[in-house]
């Protein structure tokens, strides 16, 4: 009996093929536009992270500092609420940055270092740098970070997940709509068959299983080919898109392809699947009604 339910729903797909090539064009085309905004929207709010991790606090040392004091110094900071790391940068560390590839440069003013020595910190969320701050300042010392940039970035990282959310709920309901109107459709078509069925007294369940076997089908193909998109365009834009972050900012990376598709995959079959079966049920209880 499965087998022969079984092949009807699979007999389905070539009966109509136009109607079903609109079906899984419909999901096709909205799952891989979930996918594409979804993408754009993580590595926003990655990228915001990254940049967000590379904005420390800077304390600037005085020359009377001695050895034993910066050693003392970096272990009460270390020890700080909500400090993440202390790095110590010496003057002819900070000498080298500044002078970066110029070596004529550092090699002009490694006897008379103007730059100062320096502690650079990081707190564990820059939600705290505020506070870090303060603590610090409570110690003695002069500390400064970019408190408006600061502020900026936690403004376009709240932006951009409240953006996303709205912007992808709107996708998945407008995919929900045109996928099961799509479906109604197809089974409008066998209007008559299942008429001709229910008359010689076949059960509602006998005539609605081959259809929900099709929407099944037409749910796998359809999550499956913009999975394998969604993939290979990622995996593209990924090197592109590295290599171009890295002239503006030196560390940027982009997400990570397999924890991106770690969520799309079960996202995008469990979507197209369910939908489908439930387009298939609600479009065929009405023909049921002879």
């Amino acid at each position: 009996m499965f087998s022969y339910l079984l092949g009807e729903g699979i007999k389905g797909l070539f009966k109509n093929k136009m109607m079903t090539f609109a079906s899984i064009t419909t999901i096709v085309l909205s799952l891989l536009t979930l996918g594409i905004s979804y993408s754009i929207a993580i590595n926003l709010e990655y990228l915001v992270l990254q940049i967000e991790d590379q904005i420390g606090i800077s304390v600037y040392l005085d020359d009377a500092f001695n050895n034993q004091n910066i050693l003392e110094l970096q272990e009460t900071i270390k020890n700080l609420k909500y400090v993440k790391t202390v790095d110590f940068i010496s003057k002819d560390m900070a000498l080298k940055t500044f002078a970066g590839d110029d070596s004529l440069l550092y090699e002009e003013f490694k006897d008379d270092n103007p730059l100062p020595a320096s502690f650079e910190i990081k707190s564990t969320n820059v939600d705290f740098q505020r506070v870090v701050v303060s603590q610090l300042e409570q110690l003695g010392l002069d500390a400064t970070y970019f408190v408006t940039e600061t502020q900026a970035f936690l403004s376009l990282n709240s932006y951009i997940q409240r953006f996303s959310l709205i912007f992808i709920s709107i996708l998945i309901i407008i995919s929900l709509l045109l996928i099961t109107n799509t479906i109604r459709l197809a089974v409008f078509v066998h209007k008559k068959e299942i008429e001709i069925k229910k008359f010689l007294g076949a059960t509602d369940n006998f005539i609605r299983i081959p259809f929900v076997i099709e929407g099944i089908l037409i749910g796998l193909i359809g999550a499956t080919i913009p999975s394998f998109c969604i993939y290979y365009i990622y995996r593209f834009a990924a090197d592109k898109l590295t290599l171009a972050l890295s002239d503006i900012i030196n560390g940027l990376v982009l997400q990570d392809l397999n924890l991106v598709m770690a969520w799309l995959l079960p996202v995008y079959f469990a979507l197209a699947i369910s939908i489908s079966v439930i387009g298939s049920i609600i479009a065929i209880s009405k023909h049921l009604k002879v």
